[in-house]
């Protein structure tokens, strides 16, 4: 996946915030509470609606808009050789693809439908991939190594993969002694 533009809507700190992400690397500098992590939760809300939200409906508004004044994320990225366009706002939500006038998704829940399905990952797998809170980094430093490579197998759901390892060679045992019975109980062949 690689993002081209974001355009923040009465998004929180954000009035109107237009960002063009140019190749390489795109830092984001500024003091507390100046929006830099909500830039990263508005490119979740686009793609996976409220659940990728802090918070209510409501609190996700801009504080000087008013009540009535629309919330809207607009992103703009690139995907397995397509150009993808989310714009959603509080109650609706359009999917375009490759700067098609129509969109191929028009509601909350199909367009977060269809982003999970192409991008391959749920809203909680999407962030264990691709973000790392402030907080996550100062307890991680403070961890001791067997501590750290536990949380960060958890974090990045190794665990699941271990428990599947885990499970297949329980199995494989089972079969293998199921086998190896089934052989002691056949006829000699020499005889």
């Amino acid at each position: 996946m690689r993002l081209n533009s974001l355009h923040l809507v009465n998004f929180r700190q954000h009035a109107d915030t237009k960002i063009d992400f140019d190749l390489g690397l795109t830092g984001v500098i500024g003091p507390n509470g100046s929006g830099k992590s909500t830039i990263l939760e508005g490119i979740a809300w686009a793609l996976y609606g409220q659940a990728a939200a802090r918070g209510t409906r409501e609190s996700i508004r801009f504080a000087r808009a008013g009540a009535r004044a629309q919330v809207r994320v607009e992103l703009d990225f690139e995907l397995g050789g397509h150009r993808y366009r989310v714009v959603r706002g509080l109650t609706s939500a359009e999917l375009y693809l490759d700067n098609s006038a129509n969109p191929i998704a028009n509601s909350l829940t199909g367009v977060t439908e269809l982003l999970q399905r192409r991008l391959g990952m749920s809203q909680r797998e999407f962030f264990n991939t691709y973000f790392t809170g402030q907080k996550e980094l100062a307890v991680m430093a403070a961890m001791q190594p067997a501590e750290r490579a536990k949380f960060l197998s958890q974090v990045l759901g190794y665990e699941k993969l271990k428990q599947a390892q885990d499970l297949v060679r329980e199995q494989r045992g089972r079969i293998v002694a199921e086998a190896n019975g089934l052989r002691a109980g056949m006829p000699d062949a020499a005889t």
